[in-house]
């Protein structure tokens, strides 16, 4: 089924929070993406200046409707949230597990990657922790995170409950 469980440690992030409807965020979130990179050469302490993490609270994907309102950001590992440049916000992921799976294709296979995910939780007995943040971790030598997206190549991380 190309679902893992990772381990991560505690992740400490600063980006940028776009908060917006579902349909508004395929128009937001890449305006997002270039502000932060065209700022992170000034972040100190980047832990790595070609990965990213999308971050989004589990909760969110379990809304009713629609065109739900999501918050999600966009950010970059730090090694101390100290030295926050203005305008940037920060955010901490505790250590945790995680079911991870690749996203590899069209935009087609965001949604299979969803999908994947709940069967192998469902299969496995598992559940996400909507408390915690599912996150994207995008490598820019693989995808870059601006668009124009012709072709996906990331992780999905999903929260494992406890």
């Amino acid at each position: 089924m190309n679902v893992s469980i990772v381990s991560r440690g505690e992740i400490k992030l600063v980006g940028i929070k776009v908060v917006g409807r579902r349909s508004e965020l395929s128009h937001r979130v890449p305006l997002a993406w270039l502000e932060l990179l065209s700022r992170v050469d000034g972040l100190p302490g980047v832990v790595d200046r070609d990965l990213f993490h999308g971050c989004v609270p589990g909760s969110d994907h379990e809304q009713p409707g629609a065109d739900p309102v999501y918050r999600y950001w966009v950010t970059t590992e730090v090694r101390d949230l100290d030295a926050v440049t203005d305008g940037l916000q920060t955010l901490m992921i505790p250590a945790r597990d995680y079911a991870m799976t690749p996203v590899q294709g069209t935009a087609d296979a965001i949604n299979a990657a969803y999908s994947r995910l709940a069967a192998w939780l469902q299969a496995q007995g598992r559940r996400s922790e909507p408390a915690a943040y599912v996150l994207e971790r995008y490598d820019q030598r693989r995808q870059p995170v601006t668009p124009p997206y012709e072709r996906f190549d990331y992780e999905l991380l999903t929260p494992l409950a406890s």
